[in-house]
């Protein structure tokens, strides 16, 4: 195996271990070659996320939006921002019990991320009265996924009927994409969400609306 060849082979995503294996030379080898040529080294993350994405990135980002592809991402990141769970460090996971939140959340990984069907999972959590079949073809229909995307379904304990709402009838579920490069890329436009909307707090004069922007040393600002 030529150098020029290795290289190509380790810029492909192949690692050294591989490569090395293949050209019949030890790691040592392939590791100064590859030093020798100024290639920058993967962090294990990124081997990681090459090993388990053989076939390339599993969603598609639509670029040139649209107003209201504009207005949907704005709308899904504020969502993230207040209900996703901003300090998992592998999936992008959003839970609610209200359709309609859910549902925008679900339009934003298909139609902006470009996310498949089959990479979107669900969990749900439902209570006693509210039966797990009729909970889960409610979400599969209204959702448009599969049923097949269920992985996991939790009977809670009796529900207090004063704190009810009705929006909870089906349960909560969770929406979960594994995937750590596009949960960097959705973080990335949350803190970029939540500084454009600092930004114009500041303008009407504002600061510090309740909610409106993530809390100072939160996982998403990172300060």
């Amino acid at each position: 195996m030529q150098v020029c060849e290795i290289i190509t082979s380790y810029k492909k995503g192949n690692s050294v271990k591989e490569i090395a294996a293949k050209a019949g030379l030890s790691t040592r080898i392939i590791r100064g070659i590859l030093s020798k040529n100024n290639i920058t080294f993967r962090t294990h993350k990124e081997a990681a996320y090459i090993k388990n994405n053989r076939f390339g990135d599993p969603f598609d980002i639509l670029t040139n939006l649209t107003p209201e592809e504009e207005h949907l991402k704005a709308m899904a990141l504020g969502l993230y921002l207040t209900e996703g769970n901003t300090k998992n460090k592998n999936s992008i996971r959003f839970s609610n019990s209200n359709p309609a939140l859910v549902k925008i959340f679900v339009k934003f990984l298909k139609v902006v991320c470009g996310v498949e069907n089959d990479k979107i999972k669900m969990s749900l959590f439902v209570y006693p009265d509210a039966p797990k079949r009729k909970a889960k073809d409610y979400w599969t229909s209204f959702l448009g996924l599969p049923a097949t995307q269920f992985t996991k379904t939790t009977v809670l304990k009796n529900r207090n009927h004063h704190s009810s709402k009705k929006h909870s009838e089906f349960g909560t579920i969770t929406i979960n994409v594994h995937n750590t490069k596009l949960l960097d890329i959705i973080k990335e436009w949350a803190r970029e969400y939540a500084h454009v909307a600092q930004l114009v707090e500041h303008i009407h004069g504002k600061d510090g609306v309740a909610g409106s922007i993530p809390a100072v040393g939160s996982a998403i600002t990172g300060k």
